[in-house]
């Protein structure tokens, strides 16, 4: 491969997008990879694979059997479908489109990934071009007018309006709980990755992996660098245990994010 994409992902994109060939022919013209298999923080058996699919006409026909092989796909290969057309006009114009989440494929989904976030990966995404039996592999050369500002301020508005009322409810979940009792490792990474990501974007308007934004956010945040260590070494399969004080640890972080954000700018 021409493109930096981990062996795993390379391998079953090649496959999945020489089987979506042949099932919908002539539908995908090309196939931007993005979220962290873009951003070298990709682990196999825990990562998802992010692509946008931008197809040249409604896939509305072709949706049940694109269905079916997004189901069967190992890891999940999930994402957007859009035309060049709906990526030229910004995700504000977008209402809905056919989104793939966990495998599962929604015909017509608002919110997910029509939002700013994806505009602003596909213009560091690689590109995957299917040709004969292989698929050519690049780094993307889009550029979207207004995904700089637009990305600052759709994370600025994330905190505030969708993980502040998360820290509210996991914290009313772990209300009399005691602090050793055992929490899912997922529920802390959620809450100590999520945020922190977040305002790295709205600092600096890119979108960093988890990785790095830890790191990042471990040297703002010193008091919190211990969990983050354990939440991004747990996300690349050294399995960690996790406890309610941990949870509670992650959500004065979440908390110390959306006050950057309620921050006046």
């Amino acid at each position: 491969m021409d493109a930096p994409l981990p062996p795993q992902v390379g391998e079953a994109l090649t496959r999945f997008l020489l089987e979506q060939r042949r099932i919908a022919p002539g539908l995908v013209s090309r196939a931007v990879v993005t979220g962290s298999a873009a951003t070298d923080d990709w682990h196999d058996g825990v990562s998802d694979i992010d692509v946008v699919f931008v197809v040249t006409r409604d896939p509305k026909d072709d949706l049940p059997a694109l269905a079916a092989l997004h189901a069967e796909s190992t890891p999940h290969i999930d994402g957007v479908y859009l035309t060049e057309s709906e990526i030229a006009r910004g995700p504000e114009s977008v209402q809905t489109a056919p989104q793939v989440v966990e495998g599962v494929l929604v015909s017509a989904l608002a919110g997910g990934r029509l939002s700013w976030v994806t505009w602003r990966e596909l213009e560091d995404g690689v590109q995957g071009i299917a040709d004969g039996g292989d698929v050519i592999w690049t780094p993307v050369a889009d550029r979207h007018p207004g995904s700089a500002t637009g990305i600052v301020a759709h994370s600025r508005a994330d905190l505030v309006d969708y993980w502040e009322p998360v820290g509210d409810s996991a914290e009313a979940e772990l209300a009399g709980r005691e602090p050793a009792d055992p929490v899912r490792s997922e529920t802390v990474r959620w809450l100590a990755l999520g945020p922190i990501r977040l305002v790295e974007t709205m600092e600096s308007g890119r979108i960093l992996s988890k990785t790095a934004a830890a790191r990042s956010a471990a040297e703002r945040w010193p008091e919190h660098a211990e969990l983050l260590d354990r939440a991004v070494r747990d996300r690349a399969g050294e399995r960690q245990d996790f406890t309610t004080a941990d949870a509670r640890q992650a959500i004065a972080l979440l908390r110390a994010c959306v006050a950057l954000a309620n921050t006046p700018h």
